[in-house]
């Protein structure tokens, strides 16, 4: 049940992006360090929304990693230990 309302608030998130992108046709100017560039406002908003999922995904994904490695080495401690005991 969880994980179908998670997909669906996802999905309605997506949706919201694509809506308000549609919304903003209006040309922009990006100006870059190097270079500048004119781009729709709606591909800014869509470039930043699947960079903004990407690196929270990272980050996400470097804890859950370092969670799950802590988890393996206290439940390894824990077994030699109960080991040593018996």
């Amino acid at each position: 049940m969880i994980r179908i309302l998670i997909k669906g608030v996802a999905l309605s998130l997506i949706v919201l992006a694509f809506l308000l992108s549609t919304q903003n046709p209006h040309d922009i100017k990006l100006n870059f360090i190097v270079a500048s560039s004119t781009l729709p406002l709606a591909t800014v908003m869509s470039i930043c929304f699947i960079l903004g999922i990407a690196i929270g995904m990272a980050v996400s994904g470097i804890f859950m990693t370092k969670l799950k490695y802590n988890h393996y080495r206290q439940k390894k401690q824990l077994t030699s230990v109960n080991d040593v005991e018996n």
